[in-house]
């Protein structure tokens, strides 16, 4: 027997993602990664939607439409997801994939989606949804809710 130390890998990194698992985006994720979300956000948006989304309120009452519960959120939260399900349904095919995937869980409310409702909602193969999600590279804070 060897006395070469076995890697330890963690069991999260062992569960390979299916076209069932769900995503969602990582808030932490932009927090460690040393990027702002606000500023990404903001240099994306045209100038005139800017103006159009300033709100002057830290927190907003919110009702899921699934459950009925009532939480409280951050108010630039509020405004993400009030802006990005007002986008256009041709929106995903004018963007990158990423992008889209990125808009649509926002606009969302950042409810986790598995890769079949995302697929459906920008108009791709779930393969190739899980091929870009799925992979070491995390991209825009989307992971996987293992």
């Amino acid at each position: 027997m060897s006395n070469i130390p076995r890697p330890k890998l963690a069991a999260r990194k062992l569960i390979r993602p299916t076209a069932d698992t769900k995503f969602y985006v990582d808030f932490e994720w932009w927090k460690e990664s040393g990027m702002d979300l606000k500023t990404y956000l903001y240099q994306r948006l045209p100038a005139d939607d800017i103006s159009n989304l300033e709100i002057d309120v830290d927190q907003v009452d919110m009702v899921d439409p699934e459950t009925g519960e009532v939480r409280q959120v951050d108010g630039f939260e509020y405004m993400l997801q009030f802006y990005f399900s007002q986008l256009p349904d041709d929106f995903a095919a004018q963007t990158s994939l990423v992008d889209a995937v990125f808009c649509i869980l926002l606009a969302n409310g950042n409810r986790p989606m598995t890769i079949r409702e995302l697929a459906e909602r920008v108009e791709r193969s779930p393969d190739v949804l899980l091929r870009t999600l799925a992979g070491n590279q995390v991209y825009q804070g989307i992971r996987p809710l293992l």
